[in-house]
């Protein structure tokens, strides 16, 4: 029995009910059809002409991707000057369907940010600071021991291959909130949860004002880095869950650091 785009969609929803995104987002099956029969999957952080030229190259049937493909709404659908056509046009064109799955596979048990705070060596992981439906994007834990700021960021840097921007380096962490991505709006409601240390993706330079007086650590580690390391992990349960099928991780990093 074949397999089609809808099976993985049912898939990942049974593990990341597309149901529990956040309002604003656009999480689900977002190009071509349901019922297309799937062989090869390509998985990514985000649907790119690059990306797309790989799931090419690659057979792809199928891109599942965390950041929709279509997030704002479009005013239309078309092939652009050469070098600039729409993604969805391209996609559509090379009859690949994209489905994706964005801040549902942030709150997912074992998705986004339960992957990132094991990564980054918690202990003790929970999730706090629930959102209106009970949903939590936080989540908790605590380092073995406790560490300098400056130390711990060195090691979240080596970790997820990235450079770290840093607020309090002399302070001494043990627990620790982390929430990939753009996460910097739960800082606030941090102070309760008694955390010394906050890791997540993107934060502004009042971000790092509010955290000094918040009195904790911020670690700001790179929005694609802190969420791309879920990602394969996301292909080896549609692995386990589709043996039958091929699935390959597309690298999809926007920015090179110098420095």
């Amino acid at each position: 029995m074949s397999t089609t785009v809808r099976d993985i969609y049912e898939c990942i929803d049974r593990f990341a009910p597309f149901s529990t995104q956040e309002s604003w987002d656009n999480s689900g099956f977002l190009v071509g059809d349901a019922s297309k029969e799937v062989r090869r999957v390509a998985v990514c952080l985000d649907v790119t002409h690059d990306t797309l030229a790989q799931a090419e190259a690659f057979g792809a049937d199928l891109i599942v991707s965390h950041h929709p493909v279509i997030f704002h709404p479009m005013k239309g659908l078309r092939e652009q000057t050469p070098g600039t056509e729409s993604i969805v046009y391209e996609a559509i064109r090379k009859d690949i369907a994209i489905l994706s799955a964005h801040t549902c596979w942030d709150l997912a048990e074992g998705g986004v940010n339960d992957v990132l705070a094991t990564l980054c060596g918690l202990e003790d992981i929970e999730a706090v600071l629930p959102d209106e439906n009970g949903n939590c994007m936080v989540r908790k834990g605590t380092l073995k021991t406790a560490v300098p700021a400056e130390e711990y960021a060195d090691v979240v840097a080596e970790t997820l291959n990235t450079l770290v921007r840093l607020a309090l380096p002399e302070k001494m962490i043990r627990t620790v909130a982390v929430c990939g991505g753009a996460g910097a709006s739960f800082l606030p409601d941090l102070k309760a949860e008694g955390v010394d240390a906050y890791i997540t993706g993107d934060a502004k330079h009042n971000d790092f004002l509010d955290a000094i007086d918040c009195d904790i650590a911020l670690l700001a580690a790179g929005h694609y880095e802190t969420e791309t390391v879920s990602m394969p992990v996301l292909r080896e349960i549609l692995t386990q869950e589709f043996p039958d099928l091929e699935f390959r991780y597309l690298e999809s990093a926007p920015i090179v650091y110098i420095g």
